[in-house]
């Protein structure tokens, strides 16, 4: 685990909970016994604390005192000033607004999310275990796992209180509140039995067996003063066997697949204070019990203390049941979450009446139905809170789709912040620690900070379409058709219109594949020429006017593309036909492997239009897996691709030449891992031939040192790649070119490819080494612009200045009198 130097923010607190604040007023005591008020930002993972008067504090670790802060020169840490904050509730002159630093002061990104990642590794790490992702092809179902929950489960409620803080509540009481019929203790709507009932629409009866009170050995301050959830989860395995010594049955529980119990909720007495440390109340994972053929893996607590709250272990019961992932952020600072009390998995509502999921959890729980309204064209009658979504599909890509539902305030979703049509964009490739992701709720206002407007009703709000703000692009920004307009008043039911309020033709694009290409492998490469194959199909409910189909080349790259077939004349399509429609295209004989290009095809009749962008690499393209794969031209990405790579990472990839005397080949014109002095965070392992052994590996490699050029030696003339990545911080990875050469000194790569380039990345000069090539070198920005260019001749070594360009990719392209090469080169100054 890696060593942090950032100060947690302690804070000791009367009452504590796990949840997510968003600037949420409670009560800490300072040493003198005064009270203070402090709005709390984040969550159990990083926490921030504020003044009423807008100034961050944090706990002085010398006095003890709530005390006002600033950063460190490097932004990394917030440090104490000594001036003791003393603000309370409905006292102004106990603020103050006149101090020499900035309000709203934060560590920076990189130090947030190593405390982040710290955390949820401390926690278990069970964020990747529900949520992890990895790069498949578009139509390969991605993102939060399709679950379908049923019938009847078992979990396990454990009561754990101390010597010090005993149990005042009757174990009655814990056995209502997990599984009682008409609950209502503590003005809490129903048990938590009844809550997953309720939203399930009776399709899962969720129990749990009660087992308490288990008196810790310890006192709950000793526990309190081990690091976070250590306490905890040793408390977990001592109950666990006095559970066991009674003679339970374990495997009568609800297992999971892989034999692990589903759902195990501990409660225990005390008040942790402090904030986020010790026995703060979290979700974590325990994998040290195991009886009767099952083990423990997912567990939650919460407080045994009066009163008893529903929504949080609601909340953590859906990572559980569900396998749910937090749809809030982690660091407010990657854009903004958009979706508050709308989803359980965001922010509760209320925390004795929960709200419900969001709609995708609950399709993907099968406890919802979905209607696809991709094609419809006429008025729509939604009732609220029904368990009922309306869909609108990508058809080009099964991992995008927009949801929308009518949502009042009553019932689950009582404390909602508005009322009206909620539109979902869903992409299951996205993530929802980052601008682009999985669930988002779009704001009819276009404010996703103003959760009181988020929906669309009657009036200033009453379309969702191409050309109101939001607007009902998919994530490229290409139009998805989508039009929601004359949005009545909120009502149930809500009515509004779909499609284009008149009969007519709908016309839509699906790109199909490339075919003809020269080498019919199914890529374009450079010099050479394959047919692109789109399909036309009408879903509207007229026939359409003569419908005329095109084909360009867009983005800075457009000048190596040629488009060889003039528009299309598809004719008039039918209702439901399909027509295709194939354009030759041709790329430049000096188009560099790797280059990204893009083709926009179009159709219009006169009445009805549309187009899509589709992104293309020149040349094979081959992003890290679990594969072993045969090739001698290829471009060679990190898991990430064209994006940083993931944390929790474990890939191992074989290459074998095409021709069985030659020997693979990989250089590696970018790299960019974590760095760490033994490479024990990320690392990239190359082993000679087709065996992960130790006598094969020829190194291991993290941070920019970068392994240049790699060439098989092994009979087999194969390379062995093992990628890993931590819990921790990723970068960008590499990109390489695999090519093969023939043992006897016979190669198919060019005059440049013992041309080399170092540092990469560099903070504006780096050096390149030419080999036994003469020619030029050119840089270039991503829009294409010269930024740098010098002759060369062979066996010199020139000087690269990029000094006065900003961070960001490169094109290095170099060229003699018969061969072209590129590599990336990145310029990163931290």
């Amino acid at each position: 685990m890696k060593k942090l130097s950032l100060f947690v923010l302690m804070l000791f607190t009367m009452q504590a909970q796990a949840s997510v604040f968003n600037g949420k007023v409670q009560s800490f005591k300072q040493p003198d016994g005064t009270m203070v008020d402090v709005k709390l930002f984040g969550t159990e993972y990083y926490m921030r604390g504020e003044g009423l008067d807008g100034y961050t504090v944090i706990r002085d670790a010398a006095t003890n005192y709530i005390c006002y802060a600033k950063l460190s020169a490097d932004g990394s840490q917030l440090i104490s000033t000594g001036i003791v904050y003393a603000g309370v509730k409905n006292n102004m002159a106990s603020l103050k607004n006149n101090l020499p630093f900035a309000k709203h002061i934060d560590v920076n990104e990189k130090s947030r999310n190593k405390t982040i990642n710290q955390n949820i590794t401390q926690l278990g790490a069970t964020a990747s275990r529900n949520n992890f992702k990895m790069p498949n092809a578009p139509n390969v179902l991605n993102g939060t796992p399709i679950n379908p929950v049923s019938g009847n489960i078992k979990g396990l409620c454990i009561v754990v209180d101390f010597s010090d803080e005993p149990g005042t509540l009757p174990i009655s009481d814990f056995v209502d509140f997990c599984n009682g019929l008409n609950y209502t203790g503590f003005g809490n709507n129903g048990s938590l039995r009844q809550y997953y009932s309720d939203i399930s629409g009776g399709l899962l009866d969720y129990e749990n067996e009660v087992f308490g009170y288990f008196r810790a050995p310890l006192t709950f301050a000793a526990y309190d003063a081990m690091p976070y959830a250590v306490g905890a989860q040793q408390i977990l395995g001592l109950a666990l066997n006095w559970i066991d010594a009674q003679g339970f049955d374990f495997s009568t529980l609800s297992i999971n697949p892989d034999s692990t119990i589903t759902a195990i909720n501990l409660m225990y007495t005390g008040y942790p204070p402090v904030w986020a440390q010790g026995m703060w109340h979290h979700k974590g994972t325990y994998t040290n019990f195991s009886a009767d053929g099952v083990s423990t893996y997912d567990y939650n607590c919460s407080p045994a203390n009066s009163p008893l709250e529903l929504a949080v272990v609601a909340h953590e019961n859906g990572h559980m049941i569900g396998k749910w992932p937090d749809t809030y952020k982690y660091n407010s600072t990657t854009g903004p979450d958009g979706i508050g009390a709308f989803d359980l998995m965001c922010w509760y509502g209320d925390y004795h009446n929960p709200t419900i999921p969001n709609p995708l959890f609950l399709n993907n729980a099968g406890w919802a139905t979905v209607i696809d309204v991709t094609n419809y064209n006429g008025i729509n009658i939604d009732t609220a809170n029904s368990r009922v979504s309306y869909l609108y599909r990508n058809i080009n890509d099964t991992n995008e789709f927009f949801l929308f539902q009518n949502r009042m305030q009553f019932g689950r979703s009582t404390y909602i912040d508005d009322e009206g049509l909620t539109v979902w964009h869903i992409d299951r490739n996205g993530d929802n620690q980052t601008t682009h992701h999985e669930v988002f709720l779009e704001h009819a206002n276009n404010n996703y900070n103003n959760q009181n407007v988020a929906c669309f009703t009657a009036g200033v709000y009453d379309e969702f379409s191409a050309t109101t703000t939001p607007n009902s692009n998919f994530y490229n920004g290409d139009p998805s058709g989508l039009r929601i307009w004359d949005i009545g008043a909120v009502n149930d039911p809500m009515t509004y219109k779909l499609g284009i309020g008149a009969a007519g033709p709908d016309l839509n694009l699906q790109y199909i594949n490339i075919t003809n290409d020269n080498n019919a492998n199914g890529y374009l490469e450079a010099a050479e020429s394959g047919d692109f194959n789109v399909n036309v199909i009408n879903n509207g409910q007229i026939n359409s006017a003569n419908a005329i189909v095109t084909c360009m080349a867009v983005g800075v790259n457009s000048v190596y593309v040629t488009i060889n077939t003039a528009a299309v004349n598809a004719g008039v399509i039918n209702v439901s036909q399909q027509v295709p429609a194939a354009f030759s295209v041709s790329l430049d004989p000096a188009t560099p492997l790797g280059t990204q290009y893009s083709l926009r095809f179009a159709v219009s009749d006169g009445v009805d239009s549309i187009y899509i962008t589709k992104n293309f690499t020149a040349g094979v393209t081959v992003t890290m897996s679990n594969n072993t794969d045969t090739v001698c031209s290829a471009i060679y990405y990190d898991p990430g691709a064209l994006s940083n790579y993931s944390d929790y990472m474990d890939f191992t990839q074989t290459f074998f030449p095409v021709v069985s005397t030659d020997k693979v080949r990989v250089d590696f014109n970018s790299f960019n891992l974590e760095y760490e002095v033994n490479c024990n965070y990320d690392y990239l392992r190359i082993y000679n031939g087709f065996t992960v052994a130790s006598p094969f590996l020829i190194g291991e490699y993290c941070g920019i040192n970068s392994p240049g050029i790699i060439t098989s030696t092994h009979s087999s003339g194969a390379l062995t790649f093992v990628f890993h990545s931590d819990e921790g911080v990723t970068d960008s990875g590499w990109v390489a070119e695999i090519s093969c050469i023939n043992p006897l000194g016979i190669s198919n790569v060019n005059s440049l490819s013992n041309s080399s380039l170092s540092p990469n990345p560099t903070s504006g000069i780096t050096y390149f080494n030419a080999g036994n090539a003469a020619g030029v070198v050119t840089v270039l920005d991503v829009t294409g612009r010269q930024v740098f260019t010098k002759e060369f001749t062979a066996n010199s070594r020139v000087v690269v200045d990029l000094s006065n360009q900003a961070n960001g990719m490169y094109q290095l392209k170099l060229q003699t009198e018969k061969d072209v090469a590129v590599k990336k080169v990145v310029v990163s100054r931290r």
